[in-house]
């Protein structure tokens, strides 16, 4: 069988394979299923010792008729002679006892040019083959001998092994004098029948002393996400990779096989799982199970298309085989070894999930249909509601439509009660497939298309696919507007209204108008609550005309608890809070939250909570409670999680607040964990803002190409931001990004092209940080106009900022006047200020001070450093270094976590010559009196401390501020002075010496 293509994982099974090969082991048998990996695990493992100074080499056993003695071992010494043209097998035997020569010659009659002596027979046979044997071994030992390190054998397929070679592992296994060489031998853990002969001595080894065995499983998940990232040659789609796991369970061979055919038929290159089995797998798995026939056949039959472990009893009922029958065929199938050894209970299952794929596509299409009907109605007798999916999967595959309606409602209904909306929503979109097939099945099966259409699109909603739930609505009002069921049309009018307001919430009102209209022809529902809610938000949204919303969200509560709808009360509750604290009430936010979150655990509403979490938390962030406000988010994550809506936009926007709180608070590294897992994937709407704030920190990070990149994606897939202050926030991370990127130009525009959406509505006091970085963009551009002498863009500067202040002045200054639920802004307002100095080519440095001051004392370091670094720049323009000494360290000091502002506070410093840290500190926290010991230098402690972290030259560079050519001559003198020859042993000696900071407890 041909090796994979690719090596991924399986790194502790590695390391103790090399530890094997260089310590006492004898014998490393590794063990695993056909298609495991067996053969690449060990050719890894040949190249990592080989870098280490191992020789080994390599022979395999065959699956033939008639065995060769010793085909094994006569191909690994055959490698040997290949090696380095030949010089290293005869450098080994000339170091060998003089009689090794002429027996290797025996099993390798080409060795010299000539046949080699024949095999004796009579009474010294089994002498002869001691010394054949001895005289390998000997031959393998000398080698290891003349390249200063280990030897090992290598023999593949032991399962197909001839008795010769078995007895010639077993005496070179067995302790003695060539203890420098070590055999690896593979194994089939499914193959069966295993000769006799094989059996015994795996038995026999496997009890030996200095024989360790490694089970090579399947690989994990992510493993296979990286083996077919590999193979296809770009990263695999997640629903791909899912695809992939379950049809494949892990297993190398299978990933490689799915894959290749996957790409083969892929479009314009592209990777798609193929429906059916590749010819090479399908052979492969075919042929054992072509070992079975007759009631074995039949059990295995039932079995495969089941897919799932079933009881004997249930087997029958499949089948239709008596019980002495179904027997008689599992233990048939038990002694092949199709049968899997981890069954729980009295459930059998076959031993792989594409054994299953190859016996079903090996069945006429009469008899699949016939089983997949027995295995439906055997499910449905059980009576178990979780069962419900997998039989209306059988009903489906039965083409038994009727039958598969009721399941497929059902598996909806129970999908739902798991919070597994995305099967959920699968199972609606069916069941309306079904409906549109055969039209009156939906009143036979008691519910209406309509209702199957809100219920799917609420699922795909909630599951996080709101794009794919957008496309169902549009559906829904195309073919339900005009219904003559005033509650049916209402609700497609709405949900199609819901989903165009996320990209333009003008064209989203007169549909929501018009489902409104449409309600109040009915009694009070939870849809039509909603529907005022949706309303509320469209009017922020769009117009962001707070006092509209705010009766709109009245007469939402007022419907709700009128139709009794406790989980439209919290909903509406949470977003009330919302309201009051837009509208600087803040008191009455909280009563609402509380009110709300004492309703929501009576009923265990975790909607609600969640909902609740999110707005809490926003209000927290609001009043700099930074700390509070990142707990609260991530409580409400929590709680999103345990709910199944791990993946929906509230869940989104929980993580990104409290990463908003956490880098409010300079803790990059803490705000990274927390939003990296969430943009493994490319950005979609659901989890744009996740992807905004990740590009805020790999800004801060200070991997500007990175940021850029996403944000160009960003682009690219979202498009425009139909709610406007969801575009605010986003500006104010893509301008932030402009501005540390150079490109000041950038950042003014976009910003005024979003401040321009703000006019002439209520939201204009929540935009002072972007009108502070706005007014920055132009504060650089007209001090690199002055730079270059250019009055012109100088006065294209000034005139933007004119226009800035304008847009200032016509909203009353409402961005920079105290707000109850904006606390940044006296320090914005202050900085704002500050920029304006700047910009006139007169920074003030008690300006910037004050804005320092703000931002200090909110607790915001990163914006405070700015403001020092700046007020720096402003005293070295006006006088001597001196006096900005102080305001650069605070910078510094202030700016850990912030990569780039780092960067330019160290720049100012080195031009002006000022030390960062004081001398008088550095006395404090190193006497001059005690000389370090082993003679190390202050860097090269600081070189030695990342050195056994396990930083690389690279990574200790980057954190020092030096080349990793530096760091790697740091390190090669840290090696010398403490008298070791590697990282590993500095380490522990480091250690050891009390050279290393102390653990904290």
């Amino acid at each position: 069988m041909a090796a994979p293509v690719v090596f991924v994982g399986r790194e502790g099974e590695l390391s103790r394979l090399l530890d094997a090969l260089e310590g006492d082991a004898r014998l490393v048998l590794v063990t695993g299923d056909a298609g495991v990996g067996k053969t690449r695990f060990v050719a890894e493992g040949m190249t990592r010792a080989a870098a280490a100074g191992a020789v080994l080499v390599r022979g395999e056993c065959l699956p033939l008729a008639e065995t060769l003695p010793l085909l094994p071992v006569a191909a690994a010494l055959g490698e040997l002679t290949r090696r380095d043209g030949g010089g290293l097998m005869e450098t080994g035997l000339a170091a060998a006892p003089g009689y090794v020569r002429g027996e290797v010659e025996r099993l390798m009659p080409g060795l010299c040019g000539r046949d080699g002596p024949g095999t004796a027979g009579g009474p010294n046979a089994g002498w002869q083959r001691e010394r054949l044997f001895s005289a390998v071994a000997e031959l393998l030992a000398a080698v290891a001998s003349a390249a200063q390190g280990r030897a090992g054998l290598v023999v593949e397929d032991v399962h197909w092994a001839d008795g010769a070679t078995l007895d010639f592992l077993t005496f070179l296994t067995r302790a003695g004098a060539w203890d420098a060489v070590t055999v690896v031998a593979t194994c089939r853990s499914d193959e069966a029948p295993l000769d006799a002969q094989v059996a015994g001595w795996l038995a026999q080894m496997r009890g030996a002393a200095g024989v360790e065995e490694l089970r090579l499983g399947p690989l994990s998940r992510p493993e296979v996400a990286e083996q077919a990232a590999v193979l296809a040659g770009s990263p695999v789609p997640l629903r791909l990779v899912d695809e992939l796991y379950a049809r494949t369970e892990g297993n190398p061979f299978f990933t490689e096989q799915l894959v290749a055919a996957g790409l083969a038929d892929g479009a314009d290159g592209g990777l798609s799982v193929p429906a059916g089995l590749p010819g090479r797998l399908a052979e492969l798995l075919a042929a054992r199970a072509g070992r079975c026939a007759g009631e074995a056949r039949a059990v295995l039959a039932g079995l495969a298309v089941a897919g799932r472990p079933l009881a004997e009893d249930l087997v029958g009922a499949v089948t239709g085989l008596d019980a002495q029958a179904v027997r008689r065929g599992l233990r048939e199938l038990a002694a092949v070894r199709l049968l899997a050894d981890d069954a729980a209970g009295d459930a059998c299952r076959l031993r792989h999930a594409l054994l299953a794929e190859a016996i079903v596509g090996d069945l006429l299409p009469g008899e699949r249909a016939a089983l997949h009907e027995g295995v439906a109605r055997a499910l449905a007798v059980a009576g178990d509601q979780t069962l419900a999916a997998e039989v209306a999967g059988h009903w489906q595959a039965a083409g038994n439509a009727a039958e598969e309606l009721p399941a497929r409602l059902a598996a909806a209904e129970a999908a739902e009660r798991l919070s597994g909306y995305a099967e959920a929503a699968a199972h609606w979109q069916r069941a309306i497939e079904l409906c549109q097939a055969q039209p009156g099945t939906a009143s036979t099966a008691g519910t209406d298309v309509p209702r199957m259409y809100v219920r799917a699109i609420d699922a795909l909603r909630w599951s996080g696919a709101s794009m794919r739930a957008g496309e169902v609505a549009e559906e829904a009002y195309q073919r339900f507007a005009g219904h003559p069921d005033p509650p049916a049309a209402a609700a497609a009018c709405y949900r199609a209204g819901f989903f165009r307001a996320l990209g333009s919430p003008g064209s989203a009102r007169p549909l929501i108008e018009e489902a409104l209209r449409l309600y109040e022809q009915c009694p009070p529902s939870a849809d039509q609550a909603q529907a005022w809610l949706e309303y509320a938000n469209v009017l922020v949204s769009g117009e962001g005309r707070l006092e509209d919303a705010s009766h709109a969200l009245s007469r939402a509560l007022e419907i709700a608890e009128a139709a009794g709808s406790a989980p439209l009360i919290h909903w509406v509750l949470a977003s009330l809070a919302l309201d009051a604290f837009r509208r600087g009430q803040a008191a009455d936010g909280f009563a609402f939250l509380e009110r709300g979150r004492a309703l929501a655990r009576v009923t265990d509403d975790r909607m609600a909570l969640v909902r609740l979490a999110m707005n809490e938390s926003y209000a927290l962030l609001g009043l700099a409670r930074f700390p509070a406000a990142a707990d609260a988010a991530v409580s409400g994550l929590d709680i999103a999680r345990r709910a199944g809506l791990g993946a929906s936009f509230p869940a989104t926007l929980l993580a990104v607040v409290a990463c908003d709180a956490l880098l409010a608070r300079g803790r990059t590294a803490d705000a990274a964990g927390l939003i990296d897992p969430l943009t493994s994937g490319a950005p979609d709407h659901d989890h744009r803002p996740a992807h905004e704030a990740r590009a805020e920190i790999d800004l801060l990070r200070g991997d500007i190409a990175a940021a850029t990149e996403r944000w160009q994606q960003l682009k690219a897939r979202v498009g425009h931001l139909g709610h406007i202050e969801e575009a605010r926030e986003s500006a104010e991370r893509s301008v932030g990004l402009a501005l540390w990127a150079g490109r000041p130009g950038d950042a003014l525009e976009e910003a005024a092209s979003v401040l321009a959406r703000f006019e002439a509505t209520d939201l204009t006091a929540f935009c002072g940080r972007l009108l502070v970085a706005a007014m920055r963009a132009c504060a650089d551009l007209a001090e690199a106009a002055r730079a270059r002498r250019d009055a012109p863009a100088a006065g294209a500067a000034q005139a933007a900022a004119g226009d800035l202040a304008s847009w200032v002045d016509q909203t009353a200054a409402a961005p920079f006047t105290d707000h109850p639920l904006q606390a940044t802004i006296p320090a914005e307002r202050a900085t704002w200020d500050a920029e304006q100095t700047r910009l006139a080519g007169t920074s003030d440095p008690e300006a910037w001070h004050t804005a320092a001051k703000a931002w200090q004392d909110l607790g915001c370091p990163h914006r405070a450093g700015y403001a020092w670094w700046r007020q720096a720049q402003a005293q070295l323009d006006a006088g001597p270094p001196a006096a900005a000494a102080g305001p650069l360290r605070s910078a510094a000091a202030a700016a850990d976590g912030h990569a780039p502002l780092l960067a330019q506070i160290r720049a100012l410093a080195e031009r002006a010559r000022i030390p960062l840290q004081p001398a008088a500190a550095e006395s404090q926290t190193r006497p001059a009196a005690a000389p370090a010991p082993y003679g190390l230098t202050s860097r090269e402690l600081a070189v030695l401390r990342l050195l056994a972290a396990g930083r690389t030259n690279a990574q200790i560079g980057a954190e020092l501020y030096i080349s990793p050519k530096t760091a790697g001559v740091h390190v090669s003198s840290i090696l010398r002075k403490l008298g070791v020859s590697g990282r590993v042993q500095a380490a522990a000696l480091a250690e050891r010496a009390g050279l290393l900071p102390a653990a904290r407890p």
